[in-house]
């Protein structure tokens, strides 16, 4: 029979017994005990250590992952609002440059017809408009990247400064075109005659969704939805330049009114007038129709000066 080793009283001391299952005997220094001890504390702080800061990591990613999440269940709404900001702000720049040019012209026709008396008072408001205008001024540079809440505020700023703008530019053509309507005459070649009795203007000036096929794109007149075969008059007096099918526009006729003044009409059922034609000022030149590009009937209703079309709307006197 195997002896048991005998452990004198100072390796006792020395030493731990440790007695596994199977009677198996694991015995240690006291030194090397202490230092397992040290090493599995170790162990258990680098453990806590990294459970927290794994724990710390995946509270983040949740976090993270919620606020993407919202951000994309807003971001479709987000980039709306702003497009429609860029629409707005393109469509009042177009009507600020328009209403500019219009007025120009006005003045233009200002000093042709009106009387030496009504002159003096015109070079002085253009003066003043310059003057006025000098408050305007515009700051700004080379910024290649903008953000989306910078890019926001830039067009809040601009569409306020503009709609201020063209509310002054508008007060100033009407009164133009009191002291233009002042003249005996005058007025007879000036596109503010309605083309039609009655309707409502279906389709705006400027920037829209398509009415067939949808997306955007610029409308450069006005639609005045009417009843079929409604007659459509000349706006102002002049020379017909053309009267016939004019692809989308279908059944067509664009009027020279003189001092750089053109209307046009289009989508009408028939015709009226030829090329060539003198017309007076509400002479009935065809009938509403749902000729061309058209969904419905109406009359498509355009003014130009110079070749450019402006917003027929700011012509227009009060319906009869």
């Amino acid at each position: 029979m195997k002896e048991e080793k005998k452990f004198t009283q100072e390796e006792k001391c020395e030493s731990c017994r440790i007695v596994l299952p199977g009677n198996k005997v694991f015995s240690c220094s006291a030194s090397s005990f202490k230092w397992l001890v040290v090493l599995g504390a170790i162990i258990i702080l680098a453990s806590v250590s990294a459970a927290g800061y794994f724990g710390y990591r995946l509270y983040q990613f949740r976090s993270e992952q919620s606020a993407f999440a919202e951000y994309q269940l807003h971001k479709d709404e987000e980039q709306a609002a702003l497009q429609k900001m860029l629409n707005d702000n393109e469509k009042m720049l177009r009507d600020m440059a328009e209403l500019s040019n219009l007025e120009k012209k006005l003045r233009r026709t200002l000093i042709r017809d009106v009387d030496n008396s009504k002159l003096a008072g015109s070079d002085d408001a253009a003066v003043a408009e310059t003057a006025a205008s000098a408050r305007y001024l515009g700051q700004g540079g080379p910024k290649e990247e903008i953000g989306v809440s910078e890019l926001r505020a830039l067009l809040q700023i601009q569409n306020q400064n503009i709609s201020q703008m063209i509310a002054e530019r508008k007060n100033s053509v009407s009164e133009l075109l009191q002291l233009i309507g002042g003249r005996s005459g005058t007025m007879a070649v000036f596109p503010d005659k309605w083309p039609v009795q009655g309707g409502e203007i279906s389709s705006p000036y400027g920037s829209r969704v398509g009415p067939i096929e949808g997306g955007y794109e610029w409308h450069q007149g006005i639609d005045i939805a009417v009843d079929f075969g409604a007659p459509v008059y000349a706006s102002a007096a002049g020379k017909v330049e053309q009267a016939g099918w004019n692809g989308g526009y279908g059944r067509y006729v664009r009027i020279d009114h003189g001092n750089g003044y053109e209307s046009a009409y289009g989508h009408m059922s028939s015709l009226a007038v030829e090329a060539g034609q003198q017309v007076a000022k509400g002479e009935i030149i065809g009938f509403v129709g749902s000729s061309g590009y058209s969904t419905g009937p109406h009359v498509h209703y355009e003014v130009l000066v110079d070749g450019q079309a402006v917003d027929p709307y700011y012509m227009l006197k009060s319906k009869e």
